[in-house]
Parts: C-alpha cells; structure tokens; sequence
C-alpha cells in the first residue's frame, strides 16, 4: 500500500472511542454523584470532575511530546488504549460502593491515559495521508471528536436517568477493549525515531522552553492562545449547560445530555464543513467568522432566553460557530511544524489547552458562588471572552483580515 492510501479509520475510530469514554466516566460521575452530596455542592462536583480530567495534561503533556520523539506512534496509541481497560474497572468499582473519591480517580487516571498519548495520534495525521491529508484529516478528527464527547454525553444522561450497574459495567469494558482493537489496526508511515538525550522538563520549563522556540514559526504561539482560548469557552459553555438545565429549565439529565449533545453536532458540523471549504490549504479567515459568531450567539441566548428546544438550538448554533473557529488554528499549527518536532509543539498545546480548562473549572465555581448559579452571568463572560478573541486575531495575527475578505468575496484558494 503506497504512502498516501494508507486508511484513515482506524486512527478515527481510536480517537473517537477515546472521547466517547472520556465522556461517558466524566458525566456518569457528574450526573450520578451529584446525588451523592447536598444539593448545593452540584457545581463543586461538576468543576472538580471536569478538573481531574484535565490536570494530568497539565502535568505530563511535556513527557507525551517527549514519548511521540523517540517511540513509534502507533505503539504509544495500542499502550495507551489497553491502559484504559483496568482504569474501568476502577471506575466500576466506585460506582457499585457510590464512592466519589473512587470514581474521580478513575477519571483522574482517564486523563493520565488520554494525556500520554494525545500528541502521538495527532502527529499520525500527516504520517497516514501526508501533508494534502492534513486540513481533511483534522476535520475529520474533530468531528468524531465531538461526536464522541455527543455520544458519551448523551449515554451518560440516559444511564444516570436509569442508572443500573448491569449496564455500565459492559459498557466501559467493551468500549475500552474496542478502542485497542482499532489502535491496532492502524498503519502509517512514520519518520524514524529520534535519538535525543532531552530530560523530562516540568510543565513551567517547558511552556517556557517551547514558547521561545514556537517564536521561529511565525503565528504559531498565536494559534495555540487561540485553541486554549476555544476550549476555556468550550469547557465553561459545557459546565453551565448542566446548571442552566437543572436551575432554569428544571430538566432531567438525559435532556441535558441532549443539550451538550446539540452542541457537539454544532462543532462536529461546523468542523468537517470548515475543513471541506479550506480544502488543501490553511484558511484563518475562518476564525475570525467563528470567534465573531460564536460570541453573537451567546449573547443572543441570554436576550431571548429561550425554553428547552430553543436553548438547544442556540447552543447548536453557538458551536457550529466554533467548529469554524477550531478547525483551522490546528491545521495551522501542523502545517508550519514539521517532523518529529511537532510532537513537543502539540505537547506544548495540550498543557495551554488544559491549564485553561483548569482555569474554565476555577472561573465556573467562581461565578457560581458569587452568582448564586446564575447561568446567565456565565454566559455573559463567555460571550464577551469569544469576541475578544475574534478581534485580537483580527488585530494581531497576519494574514487574518484579508483571508476574511477573500472569503466574504468568494476568492479562497482552496489548493
């Protein structure tokens, strides 16, 4: 098979069984162990949940980039994927005692696994297509990205609303044991392995480290605020659709499930139509159109103030314009970094993505205990964090304000 007709799906479907159980364990803890502490401690379960998902990509992201340099990719996915299998079997464990301590180390130990090898299916994008596959690859990943964290979260709604241990036992195992089955089937032709004698940084040296060098690839450090930027709105539009949902709309939690779920079809669509009109090339056009809209939509929320359906359908539109906004800053990024030094650049972008999820987790409590969970205030903050966003990349980012234009004029270059 010749370089470029290496198959995608099985690096897809990985990807896709990884969200989807990241997910699953993140809400399944959110939705059941709310019922196992006092009401007014709903959003310290939501905010610590979403946190022990994230903290070990804080703290170990600098060892993942290491680890996709001097491994095989595909061998860091197939180790990583069987990994997850006794971590369910500790997340089972804290659900049949209702222990919280237990299930959140599961999801702490989620995040581990996920953390280690995030940079190495990235940098496979480019080894299983080449350079054309990129701007597609990475809008394929996306989708399924969010159509796995639609599943997970759908399922997770469902089976605390019908919560039987019969269920989420099989469940957890058969998806994890899926997700190495299909990390196995992955072929790609990867650059060899470097010989480096780099020792483990932390996480403050390497930010540092990799900040100053990302400065030799002009635009890049801008990317990366950009996407933690997404996922720091991202994250806070997510933790309040559980409160909105519960405190306003006084809905059960598959409905909620629901609601996050219009939301990753939102993204999903936004991001496989963003990578089918960028084509082979890289167009930040687009992230000034989903910043911008993205912010327009929030506010238009909090003004009409809609019931169930019609939040659900301004929460879709919300993230359809950030399927637009996403997209494009991870093709650039891959796009300027070339070869194995992309591994420590995307490990560089896994710490920035999640000290600012940690930092959403923090802002989300925050505004809740000031607020009293007011929802709306939330909102508010998120709608006027995106459009900063949209018109610092307008200002500060070359090539932004007249990719715009060609696109409002019809004059992209699609390669």
């Amino acid at each position: 098979m010749s370089e470029k007709k290496k198959p995608w799906w099985p690096l897809f479907i990985t990807n896709f069984l990884s969200v989807f159980n990241d997910n699953l364990i993140k809400w399944l803890v959110i939705f059941v162990g709310v019922g196992w502490v006092a009401k007014d401690d709903r959003s310290t379960v939501i905010s610590v949940a979403s946190a022990m998902l994230v903290i070990p990509f804080i703290l170990f992201s600098p060892y993942a980039g290491k680890l996709s340099k001097i491994f095989k990719k595909r061998k860091i996915m197939i180790v990583g994927k069987i990994a997850e299998v006794p971590i369910m079997l500790i997340a089972i464990t804290g659900f049949y005692f209702e222990n919280l301590y237990i299930v959140m180390t599961a999801v702490l130990l989620m995040g581990f696994q996920s953390a280690l090898f995030s940079p190495a299916k990235y940098g496979l994008i480019r080894d299983i297509r080449g350079e054309d596959g990129i701007s597609f690859g990475t809008g394929m990943m996306e989708m399924l990205t969010f159509v796995g964290v639609l599943l997970g979260t759908v399922l997770a709604g469902i089976m605390s609303d019908y919560y039987k241990m019969e269920w989420l036992m099989p469940t957890l195992l058969i998806v994890s044991l899926l997700g190495w089955l299909s990390a196995v089937m992955i072929k790609a032709d990867e650059s060899p392995v470097m010989v480096t004698k780099q020792k483990a940084l932390n996480f403050v040296s390497f930010i540092s480290k990799q900040y100053r060098l990302s400065k030799n690839y002009p635009g890049v450090n801008y990317a990366i605020f950009g996407l933690s930027m997404f996922w720091l709105i991202g994250s806070m539009i997510q933790m309040n659709i559980a409160i909105h949902s519960a405190e306003v709309l006084h809905e059960s939690d598959t409905i909620t499930g629901l609601t996050m779920s219009a939301a990753a079809i939102g993204i999903a669509m936004g991001a496989i139509l963003t990578g089918w009109l960028s084509g082979k090339r890289v167009h930040l056009g687009y992230v000034f159109i989903g910043s911008i809209g993205l912010g327009i939509s929030m506010l238009l929320t909090i003004w009409i103030n809609p019931g169930t359906y019609g939040f659900m359908f301004m929460i879709f539109l919300t993230a359809f314009f950030a399927g637009f906004y996403k997209v494009p800053l991870n093709a650039f990024i891959q796009d300027k970094v070339k070869g194995r030094l992309l591994g420590d650049t995307l490990g560089y972008l896994n710490i920035m993505v999640f000290v600012f999820i940690l930092m959403s987790a923090g802002l989300f409590e925050f505004f809740n205990q000031l607020t009293n969970n007011n929802s709306y205030v939330v909102f508010g903050f998120i709608a006027i964090s995106s459009l900063f966003v949209g018109v610092y990349f307008w200002v500060k980012v070359d090539g932004v304000k007249d990719d715009f234009l060609k696109i409002i004029k019809g004059e992209l270059d699609r390669g």
